[in-house]
Formats: structure tokens, C-alpha cells, sequence
């Protein structure tokens, strides 16, 4: 591939990088360092790249694996974390707060007890708000496998919530 036509195609790819970034990490400053990750490693194969194929499917790809990599750094590294957002409300009494971080602190504890791609799939559908054909899309997989995943990793956050209230 030409260095002018990486270029071109690389000017309007970045923001899907990060959109793909921030439904797996779920983090902008995350995302923005997985995009220029991403985009470094396309630049180095650029040379080897096939114009015809397309930059697409292989920066995806790329950025992709990069998420998964950093959820599992984060995973086997549990004091290390992605900044949390804090909602405050002053209406709220100090024991509905505390609950509520308690029940926070469970479920981010909970979340990273699930297999990577089933703590990807249940953010993108859960709290992204993607449709299954969206997901299957981001993740490279059948709508098939994407409803599998997310019904598993459902499945798995129950049965954790089970053994939370016995």
C-alpha cells in the first residue's frame, strides 16, 4: 500500500478505532491510546497490506485484540484500574451512597471475574447500547455466537448474584 493512500484511509479510520475501543474499554483516554496503538502497528505493515482488501478489517482486527489485552492486564491486576465515574446526588442520605458503592464494588468485582469476551460482549450490549448484528460486526463473529456469549456471561452474572444473596 502507498504511503498516500495509508494515509487517506487512515485519516478517516482513527474514529472508528476509538468508537472500538470505547465499547470494549468503555474509557476515552483508554480508547485514544488503543487508536494510536492501533495505527502505529498499520503504519509499520503498511508495506504489507493488500490495497484491495482494505485497511478496515485489519485495523479492527488490531485494535480488537488490543482491548483484550489491556482487559486482561487490568484483569490479572486488579489494583490498577480504569477511572471510575462517580455518581453523586445530594438528595441521597449517607447509607443509600454507601449501598450503592457497595453494590458498585460488587458488580465491577463481578465483571472481572468473567471471561474477557463475555465482559466485552455484555458492556457493548448492556451499556453501549449496540444491537447483536453491531456486535457480531465489532468483534468479527456470527450474530449466532454474539447471542451465545451474551446469554453465558448472563448466565454467569446470575449465578454470581445467587451466591451474593445466600
Amino acid at each position: 500500500m502507498e504511503t498516500t493512500d495509508f494515509e487517506t484511509a487512515a485519516s478517516s479510520l482513527r474514529a472508528k478505532l476509538v468508537d472500538i475501543g470505547c465499547f470494549y474499554l468503555s474509557d476515552r483516554e483508554e480508547a485514544e491510546d488503543v487508536a494510536q496503538e492501533a495505527m502505529l502497528k498499520l503504519w509499520i505493515l503498511r508495506d504489507r497490506i493488500d490495497p484491495q482488501k482494505g485497511l478496515e478489517p485489519l485495523a479492527a482486527t488490531i485494535a480488537r485484540n488490543l482491548c483484550i489485552s489491556r482487559l486482561r492486564h487490568f484483569k490479572s491486576r486488579p489494583h490498577e484500574s480504569f477511572p471510575e465515574h462517580e455518581i453523586a446526588d445530594d438528595m441521597q442520605n449517607a447509607q443509600a451512597r454507601m449501598e450503592e458503592a457497595e453494590n458498585a464494588d460488587w458488580m465491577r468485582t463481578a465483571l472481572r471475574r468473567l471471561p474477557d469476551r463475555y465482559r466485552a460482549v455484555l458492556r457493548m450490549r448492556q451499556v453501549e447500547g449496540l444491537d447483536t448484528p453491531e456486535i457480531a460486526r465489532l468483534i468479527g463473529t456470527s450474530e449466532n455466537a454474539v447471542r451465545i456469549l451474551l446469554s453465558r456471561a448472563r448466565q454467569q452474572m446470575m449465578k454470581l448474584l445467587s451466591q451474593r444473596k445466600d
